[in-house]
């Protein structure tokens, strides 16, 4: 059974609590999200996963580059664990750069998910095919532009398209991707927070270090 710390409204720790009773009464715990921006030749972009059919929530949704929950008696550096365990590249914690804690609160009828999310970027600009992802977390990857994604997620335009990996179980591997895709295909938040992201990396190749979430 999977443990973690669980936390008042103040962020201050206030014990421990199975995961799977955190989520189902609402104890705020933390995680990390982890997003990933490339550049190369054609451009400059924010990677999305897309996650795995399997999973229990929000299965074949885009989503963060990389996320997941700290386990009890884990530190923030820990972190760097759910990047590795995700798309399977080592990433040093001082190579992140940290934008702060997002509040993350969902609700439904089998679920009452209240998270402090310690969030961070990173840039690492190699090619989408030299991730070797977990194919049972991940299913692929796909690369927005930053001008997309703002036009995207602003309203401007109601869809964009992508280039990206997916892991295809008829072939048995992992095929490069174009596809056209819509907001209805991230996972649906209450704040902004794909946008405020878009605007964390336009101002990050700007040469902005000062970011925040």
């Amino acid at each position: 059974m999977e443990f973690v710390d669980v936390f008042d409204e103040g962020m201050n720790s206030i014990g421990r609590m199975a995961k799977k009773e955190a989520h189902r009464t609402g104890a705020w715990h933390k995680s990390i999200h982890c997003w990933i921006v490339r550049s190369d030749e054609t451009g400059q972009y924010v990677v999305f996963q897309k996650r795995s059919a399997t999973k229990i929530a929000f299965p074949n949704f885009l989503d963060i580059s990389a996320a997941g929950h700290y386990q009890a008696g884990e530190y923030i550096e820990d972190g760097v664990r759910e990047i590795v365990e995700e798309l399977g590249i080592n990433v040093a914690f001082n190579e992140l750069q940290y934008l702060g804690v997002k509040f993350d609160v969902y609700k439904d009828e089998t679920m009452f998910n209240r998270e402090f999310c310690e969030t961070f970027l990173y840039q690492d600009n190699r090619p989408l095919f030299k991730y070797p992802i977990d194919c049972d977390e991940v299913t692929g990857l796909v690369q927005i532009k930053i001008q997309d994604g703002l036009d995207l997620f602003s309203g401007k335009l109601d869809s964009i398209k992508v280039t990206g990996i997916e892991y295809s179980e008829e072939k048995g591997k992992i095929e490069e991707i174009k596809i056209t895709v819509n907001r209805n295909m991230f996972i649906s938040r209450i704040d902004p927070y794909y946008g405020k992201i878009f605007m964390i990396a336009k101002a990050y190749f700007s040469g902005e270090s000062q970011l925040f979430i």
